[in-house]
C-alpha cells in the first residue's frame, strides 16, 4: 500500500493478515530527506500494519542540493524498512 499522507488508510488496526497476503505500508511522495523521514515517522512507523516500506525518486527527490537516501540509512529507520523503491 502506498501512504504519503496519515488520512490516506484509515482504521489501519481493522486491516486483517492472512497468510496468502504479506501488507507493506509504503512511504510514497516526494520530497527531501527531511521531509521523508517525518512522512515515515507520521504515516508509516506508527501505523505499520505489518511490514514498512520507502518509496525514493530519482528525480522529483533530488531536486535543487537536496539527495537520495542510501540503502544504509533508511534501514536506521525505525521499524526498519524491508522495501525500498526506487522510481
Amino acid at each position: 500500500m502506498h501512504r504519503f499522507t496519515k488520512p490516506m488508510v484509515t482504521d489501519y488496526k481493522k486491516i486483517r493478515l492472512t497468510s496468502e497476503v504479506q501488507i507493506v505500508m509504503n512511504m510514497d511522495g516526494f520530497g527531501n530527506k527531511e521531509l521523508k523521514k517525518s512522512s515515515y515517522n507520521i504515516a508509516i512507523s506508527k501505523e505499520p500494519v505489518q511490514f514498512t516500506g520507502v518509496k525514493l525518486f530519482y528525480k522529483n527527490d533530488t531536486q535543487g542540493k537536496n539527495r537520495l537516501y542510501a540503502p544504509h540509512e533508511l534501514l536506521k529507520f525505525t521499524p526498519k524498512p524491508i522495501y525500498i523503491q526506487y522510481q
